[in-house]
C-alpha cells in the first residue's frame, strides 16, 4: 500500500490498483451518504457539472458520487499514477455495464450515458505536490477525494484550503483516517502495533510531513476560518461483521500484513514481536474469529 514516488528524504508510497479493488466494497459502505447528498445538493444549476477527483487511483471516489450527483457531469480524474489512470479506462467499464448503462471508453476518456444524463471522466496525470499551479488554474464547480488528506503535510493543504475560499464551491472529503485500529479480540501487543504504525503513517512523505490522524481537525479549522461551513460524519470500516464477515477475509489478511510490515519498517528492534502479532491475527482470521474497526470519517465544507 504505497504512493507514488519519493519527495527528497521523504517516503515513496504507491497505492496497486489490486489492494484499491480490494478496499473499495468497504469504503462503499462506510462513507456518509447524507454528506455525499448534501455536496451534490449543493451543485450550481449549470450542466455539465465540472468535478474534480484528487488522487482519484482507479476511479472508486468518483463511481461512488456518479449516480448521487443529478444531471451530466464531467469529471477530471487527477492522479500522479499513470498506471492507475491507465485502468480507469477498465474499471469504469466494467463498473458500467453491471449497472446497466452503455459506456465508450479509450485514449484516457469514458463516457458512460446514464440516460437521460451524460458522464464524461478524464484521466489527468498531475503531480499535485509539485504542480499546484496547474491545479489551480483548473475550472470547477465542486471538488472531493477520498483515502487522500491523511497523506499530505500541513502546508500544502494550507494552499488547498486557499484555493476552496477563492473559488467558494462545494468539497468533500470521505474517508479521511481519523483514529486507529480496534482489533477484536485484543492482543497483549496492539497497542505497540498502533504506535509504530501511526510514527510510519507520519513520516515525511511525498508532501511532507503527513498530518495523519490530526488531518480532519486541521482541515476543518483550516475550512471554518476561510468561512466555510463543515459538517463531518463517521465512515469507518468495521470488517468482519456481521454479513460482511467472509467478504471482509482478503482485505484483514492485506492490513495485518501491511500493518505488520509498517511497524517493523518503524521499530525493527522488535521484529519478533511483530512477527508473533502477525502470526497471531492470520491464526484468529483463519477461523473467522477476528474483526477490526477502523476509524475514518467524511468531512463536507460549503461556502457560507
Amino acid at each position: 500500500m504505497a504512493r507514488r514516488g519519493a519527495a527528497a528524504g521523504g517516503v515513496s508510497e504507491r497505492f496497486p490498483l489490486d489492494w484499491l479493488r480490494l478496499r473499495e466494497s468497504a469504503d462503499l459502505a462506510a462513507r456518509s451518504p447524507a454528506l455525499a447528498r448534501s455536496f451534490a445538493a449543493a451543485m450550481p444549476a449549470t450542466r455539465p457539472l465540472r468535478l474534480i477527483d484528487l488522487a482519484a487511483g482507479g476511479g472508486a471516489n468518483t463511481r461512488a458520487l456518479l449516480p448521487r450527483i443529478s444531471g451530466d457531469q464531467h469529471w477530471c480524474l487527477i492522479d500522479r499514477d499513470r498506471d492507475l489512470l491507465a485502468a480507469q479506462g477498465e474499471e469504469f467499464t466494467l463498473w458500467a455495464r453491471r449497472q446497466g448503462y452503455p459506456v465508450t471508453a479509450g485514449g484516457g476518456r469514458v463516457l458512460i450515458e446514464a440516460r437521460p444524463a451524460r458522464w464524461q471522466i478524464e484521466a489527468m496525470p498531475l503531480d499535485l505536490d509539485g504542480d499546484f499551479a496547474t491545479l489551480a488554474e483548473a475550472e470547477f464547480d465542486g471538488i472531493t477525494a477520498a483515502s487522500f488528506f491523511d497523506l499530505v503535510a500541513l502546508e500544502w493543504l494550507e494552499r488547498f484550503v486557499a484555493l476552496l475560499a477563492e473559488r467558494r464551491v462545494p468539497f468533500l472529503a470521505a474517508l479521511t483516517v481519523d483514529r486507529g485500529r480496534d482489533w477484536q479480540p485484543r492482543h497483549d501487543d496492539d497497542a505497540l502495533i498502533a504506535n509504530a504504525f501511526a510514527a510510519h503513517q507520519r513520516r515525511v512523505k511525498d508532501f511532507g510531513p503527513a498530518l495523519g490522524a490530526n488531518a480532519p481537525d486541521v482541515m476543518e479549522a483550516l475550512l471554518q476560518q476561510a468561512g466555510f461551513r463543515t459538517e463531518r460524519a463517521a465512515s469507518d470500516w468495521r470488517l468482519g461483521m456481521g454479513d460482511r464477515g467472509a467478504r471482509d477475509q482478503a482485505l484483514l489478511a492485506a492490513l495485518i500484513a501491511g500493518e505488520a510490515g509498517a511497524a517493523r519498517e518503524a521499530v525493527p528492534a522488535v521484529a519478533d514481536r511483530i512477527d508473533g502479532w502477525e502470526k497471531g491475527r492470520l491464526a484468529l482470521l483463519a477461523e473467522r474469529r477476528l474483526s477490526l474497526t477502523v476509524g475514518h470519517c467524511d468531512l463536507l465544507a460549503l461556502p457560507a
